[in-house]
């Protein structure tokens, strides 16, 4: 780590003797450039919510940009995660200030505890381009959070009290509102025992936290308390076969914190359940031991049969082509007319991927941009690694892909189990050399 920083440190200084002397380093250690300075406006101080327009550049490319938001960026004031980053600038800053930040990115990735990308080179500089638009203090927020805690906690008890007081529903000595049960015909579960169950999680108007209702039941070992204790006890009076109905008052959900900015304080629940199972852990253990021992021996029998499965693949679609040493089918269907790839190069494709039975599975074209990758790097598929091999940027193909230059052993879904074959579209869309 040392040997890498001084390099970075190197990479720094040099950029610093060629780059525009307008750019200062403030009190705060911030590399800035000022376009306007008020100095008899106030300055913002740890602790202290700002709102800010933002722009962060790498390499002349826009990495985000508040602009295109409705909603005003804001940011509480924090000590600096490293010298000279955004909280360094912004308290560098007056009220209306407008300026660019500078620093080498890697402090970024280093201050995360994270490994710089092989696309970024060390060294390399982003900049910040900063308008500080308003502060509001430290106590003033504490205030209004307080003011807001406050009007939460008087709503949630207003949209409670219908349900205390109303005989045709139970209410448990800690506040948990049971609306219409009907245990089961089991046992009530123990204390790690597991349960699947079907459920959802709503807020009292209406909003879904969670969803589990359709497919393969959840499943959760009974007394972890991650989700609450009103979301146990609810699991607690119900045995397999039942089916209930509660509402989770916030002092037995996320209280008067919340959660993580996601939930607000004093947030209440509905909490619709059914228990589909309870199991002991040893019971739950034997039944995983014989599902993976069947699903081994269906995996076998794909594998086996796999060859004859591409055969009529290959043969109902009219290919004509015959496969690489590796197995892949490769099928240009329309030449490029760009560069060809090498080793480490930056490319970008786009991919819609199908089982051997045709069924679409993903297309990067549902996510409006291609997808990213350095070739040679292990970040693809060996199929698709080997068929931009063949590629010139523009150029489209069709590529079946036995199960070994898929996803191996590895099941995706449903539709794509273990030891499946693919059959992919590829673009190459660009390369950055």
């Amino acid at each position: 780590m040392k040997k890498f920083s001084l390099i970075v440190f190197a990479v720094f200084c040099l950029f610093l003797s060629s780059c525009n002397k307008d750019f200062k380093r403030t009190e705060n250690g911030a590399l800035m450039k000022f376009y306007s300075v008020n100095n008899d406006n106030e300055m913002p101080q740890i602790g202290d919510l700002v709102i800010i327009d933002v722009t962060q550049k790498l390499s002349d490319s826009v990495l985000f940009s508040s602009k295109d938001s409705d909603v005003p960026f804001e940011m509480i004031i924090e000590d600096p995660s490293f010298v000279g980053d955004i909280m360094s600038a912004l308290l560098s800053m007056h009220l209306n200030d407008h300026a660019t930040l500078i620093f080498p990115v890697d402090s970024l990735f280093i201050s995360m505890g994270e490994e710089l990308p092989p696309f970024i080179e060390p060294g390399t500089i982003t900049e910040m381009d900063i308008t500080l638009r308003e502060i509001v203090r430290k106590d003033v927020l504490e205030e209004e959070i307080r003011q807001e805690l406050e009007s939460r906690k008087l709503w949630e008890e207003s949209v409670l009290e219908p349900y205390f007081n109303d005989d045709n529903y139970e209410v448990m000595e800690d506040s948990l509102i049971i609306i219409n049960i009907n245990k089961g015909q089991g046992r009530f579960a123990k204390a790690g025992d597991i349960m699947k169950v079907y459920f959802t999680f709503q807020t009292l108007e209406g909003d879904t936290l969670l969803d589990f209702t359709s497919g393969n039941p959840y499943e959760l070992v009974f007394g972890d308390m991650a989700l609450g204790q009103g979301f146990y006890e609810g699991l607690s009076l119900v045995t397999k076969g039942g089916e209930a109905e509660f509402i989770i008052p916030s002092s037995l959900a996320w209280g008067k914190e919340g959660f993580q900015g996601t939930i607000p304080p004093y947030t209440p629940f509905k909490f619709d359940l059914k228990v589909v199972d309870i199991m002991t852990s040893d019971e739950y253990e034997a039944e995983q031991k014989l599902i993976q021992e069947q699903k081994e021996a269906a995996n076998a029998k794909r594998l086996l049969e796999e060859p004859k499965k591409i055969a009529e693949y290959i043969e109902s679609h009219n290919i004509k082509v015959e496969p690489t040493a590796s197995g892949l089918y490769y099928i240009e269907t329309e030449a490029g007319i760009g560069d060809s790839v090498k080793t480490d190069d930056l490319v970008s494709v786009h991919y819609t991927i199908y089982n051997i039975d045709d069924k679409l599975i993903e297309s990067s074209l549902d996510y409006g941009q291609p997808i990213p990758f350095i070739y040679g790097g292990n970040q693809m598929i060996p199929g698709i690694e080997e068929a931009v091999g063949y590629m010139k940027v523009g150029g489209k193909a069709k590529i079946v892909v036995p199960s070994q230059l898929g996803f191996g052993d590895i099941e995706i879904d449903e539709n794509l189990p273990a030891n499946s074959a693919l059959v992919i579209d590829l673009e190459l869309v660009d390369l950055t050399r």
